[in-house]
């Protein structure tokens, strides 16, 4: 006779949801996964998972409806930078500075010493 066990420790619930026993430890440090730590290691009642886990369960219709929410069209704004000057005919084209160029970052390498 196989003993059942009450409580899961987030190895057992990563492995069973497929995802990340740090992600498990995560939904605990937040709160949102009740738990009982003893002797330094987390373990979840089924029943506190199976809470959860009804908690964050998804209606395909209402994920539907949350993604056509999203796709509404974003209003323009103006942009914040200034319209550039019209040209004008005769006036000498300016150049532009470039970047200098860049220094190199650090120590600067001893040199090697010559024997």
């Amino acid at each position: 006779m196989a003993i059942q066990r009450e409580y899961l420790s987030p190895n057992e619930i990563g492995e069973y949801l497929g995802i990340s026993p740090f992600t498990i430890r995560r939904y605990i440090k937040l709160g949102e996964l009740k738990a009982v730590k003893l002797l330094g290691s987390f373990r979840v009642h089924k029943n506190d998972l199976q809470a959860f886990l009804k908690a964050h369960e998804v209606n395909p219709a209402e994920e539907a409806l949350e993604s056509d929410d999203e796709t509404e069209p974003i209003p323009a704004q103006p942009s914040p930078l200034p319209a550039p000057p019209p040209s004008v005919a005769g006036m000498p084209e300016i150049p532009m500075p470039q970047n200098p160029p860049k220094r190199p970052r650090g120590r600067p390498r001893k040199a090697p010493l010559s024997m």
